[in-house]
């Protein structure tokens, strides 16, 4: 079950490829073309999630809207791991029980799906009030374990191949451990 639901994340996280803001300013200077071509990321190439998208530039006329289609992508990762929560917990009835309780890479699942659930939080935003604890408690978290990859203290780092991919991984990992 998370092996299927990894993969359907993959392959949503390729149709979002990352879109530089200065290809479409150059784009809409010229006013020669009205549509541009994205390639799939090399990364999801070579997990077989390979295609093209052609996009209008009036998709990004605004900062807005490139900021909607950016924040497509957080969105994304982020409903990852709120559901990627769910799975151990319908099969694991007693986590009092559990070997994996006391795991930190089940605490920062637990910590990131409240985050990302309760809070409407995003990478670069402050947590919304009241949330500020849980926030320095899995940002804490998240320290210890992918410290390499920290940008900022404001921030989660969720990059696809340094922690969302390790991350998972590393859980399924624990399970197979356990069961």
């Amino acid at each position: 079950m998370m092996d299927a639901h990894f993969k359907t994340y993959l392959r949503a996280r390729s149709l979002t490829p990352y879109i530089d803001k200065a290809i479409i300013d150059d784009l809409a200077s010229c006013k020669a073309r009205t549509c541009f071509g994205v390639p799939t990321a090399p990364l999801y190439q070579g997990l077989g999630y390979a295609c093209y998208i052609v996009f209008e530039l009036s998709q990004f006329d605004t900062d807005e809207k490139y900021k909607q289609y950016q924040d497509i992508g957080h969105w994304i990762n982020q409903s990852f791991f709120i559901e990627l929560k769910c799975i151990p917990d319908t099969f694991i009835t007693n986590w009092n029980q559990c070997p994996l309780k006391d795991e930190k890479h089940f605490e920062l699942l637990r910590k990131c799906r409240h985050l990302f659930a309760h809070n409407s939080y995003k990478l670069d935003y402050k947590p919304r009030e009241g949330h500020e604890e849980n926030f320095q408690q899995a940002s804490g978290l998240y320290n210890e374990l992918f410290g390499h990859i920290v940008k900022t203290n404001k921030e989660l780092n969720l990059s696809i191949n340094e922690f969302v991919i390790p991350f998972y991984l590393k859980l399924v990992e624990l399970i197979n451990e356990c069961f």
